[in-house]
């Protein structure tokens, strides 16, 4: 990350602020992905996404935040140009173990806090990953793509224990919103971590009733894995069954890496994804990846490109 200091906002000295900064940050992809049966199997893709993060710090040791971030995509029809601009705008607040974020922010499920949800995607785009049969969940994230929900999240941390609890309000003009809440813990020993969530949104929502997820994720060497597991009232309803997710790493050398992935259940005409990839860093924060996988249709998807971040 590379940052810009400016003299006026960026590097602050007064009384009752002990430090201040503002960072850019960044990054890119290219390349060209594949969907069987779509009716664009073909397409090139890029994005562009851009984040500005604010910080300042008082005298006493509290941390202020706040964040937001401009993002431009490819059009589904092989256009240049489809969504884009700023989304709304996240702030955190922060001192020793305890941390709450407001506004545009992710909830526990989206959070990566207690557990990874995605795992070790494949492809430049991640396109698939241990949650791609993962339906019927709740999750606000952060970012121009993301609902603009209002969400209250906080964390605690102590040692290798950490927990979270988010609430999201019920606003009126959009469509679909209602509140939720949310709560999750974690543990980490060693090189692994254990963690688990669980939430309800109120019955007016699309995705009414509870939600639960647990997950492992860690690394013996050279390798990483990670393991989902969960289940909602929305996916039950339609009588699918209990979703299990599973990924894995394996570094092949100091530049190159294979990923994989499993991921079963769901809706019950669900069939199993999985699917395989390989990145190569190229150094300077750029890569070059690729990946091919069946998804929850039977379909089979693919892509390769370049990412880069600055």
């Amino acid at each position: 990350m590379k940052k810009i200091l400016f003299a006026s906002t960026a590097l602050v000295a007064t009384a009752g602020v002990a430090a201040a900064e503002l960072t850019w940050s960044g990054s890119g992809r290219l390349g060209v992905t594949y969907t069987e049966d779509a009716a664009n199997d073909t397409m090139l893709d890029h994005r562009f996404r851009l984040t500005v993060n604010g910080v300042t710090e008082t005298d006493g040791g509290v941390k202020f935040e706040g964040r937001i971030r401009w993002q431009a995509d490819d059009a589904a029809n092989n256009g240049a140009g489809a969504t884009g601009g700023a989304g709304a705008a996240g702030f955190a607040v922060s001192t020793g173990g305890f941390r709450v974020d407001v506004g545009s922010v992710s909830d526990v499920f989206d959070s990566g806090d207690v557990v990874s949800w995605g795992g070790n995607g494949v492809g430049y785009t991640g396109f698939l990953d241990q949650a791609a049969n993962f339906e019927g969940f709740r999750k606000e994230g952060f970012g121009a793509g993301a609902s603009d929900a209002q969400t209250i999240k906080g964390l605690y941390s102590i040692s290798d224990f950490t927990v979270n609890a988010s609430y999201t309000l019920n606003d009126t003009n959009i469509a679909g919103s209602d509140e939720s809440w949310q709560i999750g813990a974690g543990y980490n020993f060693g090189a692994h971590r254990i963690g688990a969530m669980y939430g309800d949104n109120a019955d007016a929502h699309a995705n009414a009733g509870s939600q639960w997820a647990i997950g492992a994720d860690g690394s013996f060497g050279d390798f990483s894995y990670t393991a989902l597991v969960g289940d909602n009232d929305s996916n039950d309803n339609a009588g699918g069954d209990i979703m299990v997710g599973l990924s894995g790493a394996y570094a092949v050398s100091a530049a190159g890496s294979v990923t994989g992935f499993v991921s079963t259940g769901g809706a019950a005409a669900n069939d199993t994804s999985y699917g395989i990839g390989y990145a190569h860093s190229l150094g300077g924060g750029v890569s070059l990846a690729a990946g091919v996988g069946s998804n929850k249709a039977g379909k089979t998807q693919a892509d390769a490109g370049v990412t880069f971040s600055f």
